[in-house]
């Protein structure tokens, strides 16, 4: 499964990123785990600890691979790969859980899954 966003704001920055990733994320971990830490969220937060500054157009995509895996790509460019099943279901939950960050992202979501599964 692939989470895509783009960037359409002009000031965005990398480190916009990781501030609004982070306490969400944090918040999901503690519901799943029990505590709000993880070896996977120091990684993932230190993907976007960086100043850089993204221009309208830039996508970041984060794909759930096997095994827990969480890859994280800029503009095409692979940040890095997280091995943890916990942060993984904490990132997705974002997207596809019971309080999604946005209702309609998880429409639509189902609605591709949904085509998907048509065609097989």
């Amino acid at each position: 499964m692939t989470v895509r966003l783009v960037v359409h704001y002009k000031g965005l920055k990398l480190s916009m990123v990781r501030n609004a990733f982070e306490g969400s994320l944090r918040r999901r971990l503690r519901k799943i785990k029990g505590v709000a830490d993880d070896d996977g969220m120091i990684a993932f937060c230190s993907y976007f600890s960086k100043d850089i500054s993204l221009s309208p157009g830039t996508t970041i995509d984060f794909h759930r691979l096997s095994g827990g895996q969480l890859r994280t790509e800029v503009g095409g460019k692979e940040l890095g790969t997280i091995y943890s099943h916990d942060l993984c279901r904490a990132f997705f939950d974002l997207y596809v859980g019971e309080e999604p960050v946005s209702l309609k992202a998880k429409q639509d979501i189902g609605e591709n899954i949904g085509r998907v599964l048509q065609r097989c």
